[in-house]
């Protein structure tokens, strides 16, 4: 074998490893570049304002405040639910091609966000939606949920989470879910003040 022919098959290895080790982790980059999400909440009762300082629950003309401090990553202004009201929330998928067509599986999810920024108690039932979304076009489900009071649940930080995925059963080493695309997540809070 010449030196020429041992130096591309080399260059052609290489450049073939990284694509191999993406496919293994279930890395859907074609699809991550093509496809957005967004997650948009509505008919909120008022709203949480997080800072180094601890958490304020702006709501009915009253602020209250709480000692929690969240990691800087969660400091910002986020939209406020009572316990037993709906959370609405929508997703947004957007297909800017090249793919023609995509046939996707939605599945929500939503837990308390502890101090150490992990999740906690589940909120809510996981849920699923299957749909296809053209190139051009965009698809907007409504994952609303109401969340129920329990001493687990307690006031502060939520997550609402959305793994984008291809509905087949997928899975396999480093692919822990079916065909996963992408994850985004949205962030709400009850207040410790009950209606």
């Amino acid at each position: 074998m010449s030196k020429q022919t041992l130096s591309i098959t080399l260059l052609s290895i290489a450049l073939l490893f990284p694509s191999i080790i993406l496919a293994k982790g279930g890395q859907h980059t074609g699809e991550k570049k093509m496809l957005d999400v967004t997650i948009e909440f509505y008919n909120q009762q008022g709203t949480t304002i997080t800072n180094a300082y601890g958490v304020q629950y702006h709501h009915s003309g009253m602020v209250q405040h709480e000692n929690k401090v969240y990691p800087s990553q969660y400091w910002g202004t986020y939209p406020l639910y009572f316990f037993g009201d709906e959370v609405g929330v929508k997703v947004t998928v957007t297909n800017s091609g090249p793919r023609a067509t995509v046939n996707l599986q939605l599945t929500a999810e939503s837990y308390v966000i502890l101090l150490s920024g992990e999740s906690g108690e589940s909120l809510m039932q996981p849920k699923t939606a299957q749909f296809s979304v053209a190139r051009g076009e965009t698809k907007t489900i409504d994952f609303s949920f109401t969340t129920q009071y329990s001493p687990d649940a307690e006031s502060g930080l939520d997550r609402f989470t959305v793994k984008l995925q291809h509905p087949n059963q997928g899975g396999g080493p480093g692919n822990a879910y079916p065909a996963l695309i992408m994850e985004k997540e949205g962030v709400f809070c009850p207040p410790e003040y009950q209606k």
